[in-house]
C-alpha cells in the first residue's frame, strides 16, 4: 500500500467522516472505498452507484466462497 498526503476541503472531509461512521470504517478506509466507487463509476458510466456497490459486495462474497459463479450454459 502506498502512503500519500492528500489535502481535502472541510466539506469533503466531513462527508468522508460521516461515511466512515455509517460504514464502521476508519477515515482512510472510507476514503479508499469512496475512491474505488468513484473510479468504477467513471469507468462504467452506464451503472448506478448502487449497482457498483452491489457488484463490489458480490465480488467480496465470491472471494470468500459464499457464492459461486453462475454457469449461464445451465440456464
Amino acid at each position: 500500500m502506498v502512503r500519500k498526503t492528500v489535502i481535502l476541503d472541510d466539506k469533503l472531509a466531513d462527508g468522508l467522516s460521516l461515511l466512515a461512521k455509517k460504514d464502521s470504517r476508519d477515515f482512510s478506509g472510507a476514503l479508499r472505498h469512496a475512491a474505488r466507487i468513484g473510479l468504477l463509476a467513471i469507468e462504467n458510466p452506464e451503472l448506478t452507484v448502487q449497482e457498483i456497490k452491489d457488484i463490489i459486495e458480490a465480488d467480496a462474497e465470491f472471494e470468500q466462497g459464499r457464492i459461486s459463479r453462475l454457469d449461464v450454459r445451465s440456464l
